[in-house]
């Protein structure tokens, strides 16, 4: 075996621990926050939904609500992609650090 088989291995298992890790809090964010708003949106829709049915609400009202609580997914949805981004922006800052600590330990 190389030193240079032995830094290829080193980087390729530190790689994966690292990608797993940072990938998997991200997941993790981004599972919470639709989840939230799913069980949000339920108990709102059934409340409007109730309300329409009871002549409480007109259908316009009902309708602008709906596309509010649209909006607002799609404003999460948003943050998800910026949780999904960070997570992508520490991968590879950390692997730059893992390759260069790496072939300090292996060459140097």
């Amino acid at each position: 075996m190389s030193k240079f088989d032995d830094f290829l291995r080193e980087i390729t298992r530190g790689a994966n621990l690292l990608a797993n890790r940072t990938f998997k809090r991200g997941r993790d964010e981004a599972k919470k926050i639709i989840k939230g708003h799913l069980d949000n949106s339920e108990e709102r829709l059934k409340r409007w939904a109730r309300l329409l049915a009871n002549g409480e609400l007109s259908e316009d009202e009902f309708k602008l609500l709906v596309n509010n609580q649209v909006t607002l997914g799609r404003m999460r949805l948003r943050t998800i992609r910026v949780i999904g981004k960070k997570a992508a922006l520490q991968f590879r800052d950390n692997l730059r650090s893992l390759i260069l600590d790496a072939a300090k330990a292996a060459f140097l």
